[in-house]
């Protein structure tokens, strides 16, 4: 289902950050990542493509809103991955941005993040 994709891994958390990478790599995708910022995120940015992101709401270094406006812009399919809500910002700005609530299922991820990539580009995204 994922086969070859670049999955981006933004989680400030390390073990969840690991168990991310793993249910990701034994999907047979590519983890980049983990960033654990925004700022290591929107450098890896500008390295590397990505097919999908995984976005934790709550980073190290604050709302995770720069990294999400910027995969958005890109037409990179995001699906955030957090314990908590949507702020309303977020929710206005992107009503249809998915979500999954942590803690994560794996099948459900690789289902979730499979059905992003099937997506047409800016398909679901505001």
């Amino acid at each position: 289902m994922l086969d070859g994709r670049r999955v981006l891994i933004v989680e400030d958390e390390a073990l969840v950050a690991l168990e991310l990478t793993e249910i990701v790599t034994g999907s047979n995708a590519h983890a980049v990542g983990p960033a654990r910022t925004n700022r290591e995120a929107l450098a890896l940015l500008d390295l590397e493509e990505v097919d999908v992101a995984i976005l934790d709401l709550n980073l190290a270094d604050g709302e995770a809103t720069p990294t999400a406006e910027c995969l958005i812009a890109k037409g990179v399919p995001v699906l955030i991955c957090t314990g908590g809500v949507l702020p309303r910002a977020m929710r206005l700005m992107w009503p249809d941005l998915p979500m999954l609530r942590k803690p994560l299922n794996p099948d459900r991820l690789v289902e979730a993040l499979g059905a992003l990539c099937a997506e047409p580009a800016g398909a679901g995204r505001g």
